[in-house]
């Protein structure tokens, strides 16, 4: 009992620490870890082609390929690789967890040195000390926001060829429904390590400014 309690407390503390965005990112590549400068441009969905937050996220994405020596292309037969970036939240799933309850565990006496007219004595006084004193269950709705990135090798496509080059998918577990907001940091969680190892499943922490 008295473990669940310090971990608890634990949990409590971390709270108050400076804010994160915190992600799952998941790659699968054939991506040679030296970019040979190949060209890009976007392939958009009939509900994209007219949305300006998808031309928004598509230049976040756009720099940072270009960060890392790719080439942006703005005509899409002209390019090498066609990327696709696509995002979505889902319904919410209900969590349950325990928060610690605070209270009183105990008092501690201390004595403080009073002079009077027969000398100096020793006056005791108590103090309650706080702690944990057990936990209570806390529901909430949990939302999976999701950004999902592939980028095709445009010709084999074209061919009917396997084009397949890259497909990463970032997810932010959050009581927040709301996608757009998490989109930029969804895409910086996934771009901080590229196109890293395939296979791979990391956790990303990025610190949020300050309000």
């Amino acid at each position: 009992m008295m473990l669940k309690l310090m971990a608890l407390v634990a949990v409590f503390l971390t709270g108050c620490a400076a804010p994160q965005f915190a992600a799952t990112v998941s790659v699968r590549h054939t991506l040679a870890s030296s970019p040979a400068a190949q060209r890009f441009a976007f392939e958009r969905n009939a509900s994209q082609v007219q949305s300006l937050a998808q031309r928004d996220f598509e230049e976040d994405v756009s720099a940072e390929l270009m960060r890392k020596g790719y080439v942006y292309e703005p005509n899409m037969s002209a390019a090498d690789w066609l990327v696709r970036l696509q995002y979505q939240v889902d319904g919410g799933k209900t969590v349950t967890s325990q928060e610690p309850i605070w209270g009183t565990v105990g008092f501690s006496t201390y004595y403080r040195r009073v002079s009077t007219s027969n000398g100096v004595v020793l006056v005791p006084y108590t103090r309650a000390e706080s702690g944990v004193v057990g936990s209570r269950p806390v529901s909430d709705t949990v939302y999976n926001r999701q950004l999902t990135l592939d980028i095709l090798d445009r010709k084999d496509l074209a061919a009917g060829r396997f084009a397949k080059l890259f497909e990463g998918k970032a997810v932010n577990r959050s009581s927040d429904d709301a996608i757009e907001p998490a989109v930029p940091w969804l895409i910086r969680a996934l771009f901080e390590q590229f196109p890293s190892v395939s296979g791979s499943n990391r956790e990303v922490k990025i610190i949020l400014p300050e309000q």
